[in-house]
């Protein structure tokens, strides 16, 4: 295959695949890859659609094979980790994500908002995995990662606040639910926790005022009419 065909059969594959005509593009990109096996981004298209078919083993091989070729493939790496992440396989997700982050931060300030999202929930996972084994200060590890990937996220600050309460760090905590409120200030569950923090500290007046806030906006919220009704009875924690 001559130059002036290869570039033409990779645009109609291109052209094959944004159109989201998915089989059609995977044919002719494997006949490319048969006959020139050099081109990173080939790969990437091919992974891309052996993700969506819910192949990500396949995919995976697919991601390592471009890198192979071009390890400086940071769309290709971004991907990999995001397919890793959504097989579970966490560690290898973050450790693709940190080759990308190294190899990007001197050109670009910031890596695409989805990639930031889904590594984010990756670190998340991780902490979540700690803190059940009670690894507190490694579960703050990984949540404070996520949350410098995602700093807007409410839930984010109100899992690292929970993390804090157990570990029995209630200024951070409160710190942490704070931050969650900022960004979100009628996000019910840190309303309930900064309620919780407050009754545990035998804080009962703040305690029912932030319960009686959550159900102003969430009237439903079965945890805060149990914590008001606890707290108005004089129940357990005074």
């Amino acid at each position: 295959m001559d130059p002036p065909q290869l570039r033409q059969q990779i645009q109609k594959a291109t052209v094959l695949f944004q159109s989201g005509r998915y089989d059609e593009a995977e044919a002719l990109l494997l006949e490319i890859v048969k006959r020139t096996p050099l081109y990173a981004n080939i790969y990437n298209m091919l992974d891309f659609i052996y993700s969506q078919r819910n192949v990500p083993e396949k995919a995976v091989e697919l991601f390592r094979q471009a890198l192979s070729i071009n390890p400086a493939y940071t769309e290709a790496r971004l991907n990999l980790a995001i397919t890793l992440a959504d097989m579970g396989a966490y560690t290898d997700a973050l450790q693709e994500y940190g080759v990308a982050k190294d190899r990007e931060q001197a050109k670009a300030p910031t890596l695409p908002t989805h990639a930031q999202a889904r590594l984010a929930n990756a670190h998340a996972e991780l902490a979540k995995a700690y803190q059940e084994l009670s690894l507190y200060p490694q579960s703050v590890q990984e949540y404070e990662k996520a949350i410098a990937l995602a700093p807007n996220f409410p839930d984010l600050h109100c899992n690292l606040a929970r993390c804090y309460m157990e570990a029995g760090d209630p200024d951070r905590a409160q710190a942490a639910l704070e931050r969650a409120l900022e960004l979100h200030p009628a996000y019910a569950d840190a309303l309930v926790q900064l309620g919780v923090l407050h009754y545990q500290r035998r804080e009962t007046s703040e305690a029912v005022s932030v319960w009686e806030r959550t159900l102003t906006s969430d009237p439903g919220n079965v945890l805060a009419q149990i914590y008001l009704r606890m707290a108005r009875e004089g129940g357990a924690g005074d």
